[in-house]
This record gives C-alpha cells, sequence and structure tokens, in this order.
C-alpha cells in the first residue's frame, strides 16, 4: 500500500489493512487502477484534479498528502497553485487560500 501511494498512507489505511484486509485489498486495487496509472488521463492530471476538489471540500489533511504526491509525480508548485486556484471558481476562495497554505508548508518542509 506505501509503495503505490509513494511512501504515504493515513492512519485510516492502516487501520483498514489490519482490521478488513479484504476490503484494504479491494481498495487499493481501485485506487491503483484510478491514481497510479497513466489511462486516459495521465497521473499529474488526476493528482491535479484531486487537488481541486480536496481543496474545494475543505479536507486540507488529505490535501497535504496529494500535494507531496503531485510533487513526486513532477508536477510543480506553480502547477499546483493553479488547480488551486481554478478550485476557487468553483469550491470559494477559502479554497484557494487554505489550499495555498497547505502548498506553502508543504514546500517549506520538502526544502
Amino acid at each position: 500500500m506505501k509503495r503505490a501511494r509513494h511512501g504515504a498512507i493515513s492512519a485510516t489505511h492502516s487501520l483498514l489493512a489490519r482490521a478488513d484486509p479484504d476490503f484494504a485489498v479491494v481498495y487499493e486495487e481501485l485506487f491503483e487502477l484510478l491514481m497510479t496509472k497513466d489511462r486516459f488521463l495521465n497521473v499529474k492530471t488526476k493528482e491535479l484534479i484531486v487537488i481541486g476538489i480536496l481543496a474545494s471540500k475543505g479536507a486540507f489533511e488529505a490535501l497535504r498528502t496529494h500535494i507531496t504526491r503531485a510533487f513526486r509525480v513532477g508536477l510543480t508548485d506553480t502547477e499546483i497553485l493553479e488547480a488551486l486556484e481554478i478550485s476557487m471558481m468553483y469550491g470559494g476562495t477559502e479554497s484557494m487560500i487554505h489550499g495555498g497554505q497547505v502548498l506553502a508548508e508543504v514546500t517549506n518542509r520538502a526544502k
């Protein structure tokens, strides 16, 4: 699970792996199909979509994980910022402001 997620799994994923491994396997197979393989969309595009959705929902902890993944798949902070700017149009100013704060935190940690 950690390998497919570029080393990042949440406490919930760890709990699933221990408490319901059958479900965790199926869930992980779906994640791998949708998020780790270039299919109709490439992985970079998928991460940008997820970043916009998470920002607009206010899911800032998950946003940290996906911004980190976005850097690992080769996205730049400018590309991620544009996704956050777009999220503002449909998710409100908070999605860009708070998403930008998360981006700055992750960027500063990476340096």
